[in-house]
């Protein structure tokens, strides 16, 4: 069992069929669930709280609060808190444009 407020969880990555929870001190935890079981959890935990976590392609659930940097040219994502917490991610182009669309939208709707 690992427990984790949801404010602390920065991202999720799929590995194999287990996922890395890494969380805003800079510690990984691996669990045994796959991305899209942990995806499932989130929603059902988490209710409405859970419209911060975003599902980037196969590998990768991210928590959009901690969206510093969307690099599409140079396929990069940074995560960080301004702080102690930093993160940089590969994504594809079009996973980081959908991603730098849904911001845009989140910050002019919400």
């Amino acid at each position: 069992m690992l427990r984790v407020p949801a404010s602390r969880l920065v991202y999720i990555s799929a590995d194999g069929n287990y996922a890395n929870v890494v969380t805003q001190d800079n510690k990984k935890q691996i669990v045994s669930f796959q991305l899209g079981q942990v995806e499932d959890l989130i929603g059902d935990q988490l209710g409405d709280e859970g419209g911060n976590f975003v599902r980037l392609g196969r590998g990768l659930i991210i928590n959009t609060d901690y969206v510093y940097l969307i690099d599409i040219t140079k396929q990069r994502l940074i995560l960080s808190d301004c702080a102690a917490c930093y993160h940089e991610l590969s994504a594809s182009r079009e996973v980081l444009i959908k991603l730098k669309a849904y911001i845009d939208a989140t910050i002019n709707h919400g």
